[in-house]
């Protein structure tokens, strides 16, 4: 390597494993949100997981009454409902943080050092 070499090297020489690592890690969250989306969620009632054909009854604190009964196929889809929404925001900045690595490499490929504009 020449001096003259040296002197031509762009900053864009490291974007290959910056690109790598964040296309990978865009795989890695989208495919947390894959399986968050895909798992079924356990019934709950409290912190307590709800057997098949248990219900639950949620109290009052001011009144000591009971304000709401249901079941655990009634639990089971309201948090299914949470879980994939969350689900599917892990999916979209999973794909974001993929498509920032990929907009990356773009711009390393147009803007090297002897690409098209040179």
């Amino acid at each position: 390597m020449t001096r003259e070499s040296k002197g031509k090297a762009s900053h864009w020489g490291c974007v290959t494993p910056v690109v790598l690592v964040l296309v990978a890690a865009g795989i890695w969250i989208a495919l947390i949100g894959k399986d968050m989306i895909a798992d079924e969620p356990p019934a709950l009632c409290g912190s307590r997981i709800m057997e098949e054909g248990e219900t639950c009854e949620r109290y009052s604190r001011s009144t000591g009454k009971t304000t709401d009964t249901f079941g655990a196929d009634e639990s089971r889809k309201e948090q299914d409902i949470s879980k994939d929404i969350f689900g599917w925001i892990f999916v979209a900045v999973g794909g974001v943080v993929g498509l920032a690595g990929v907009g990356l490499m773009g711009l390393a490929i147009k803007y090297r050092p002897g690409g098209p504009e040179d």
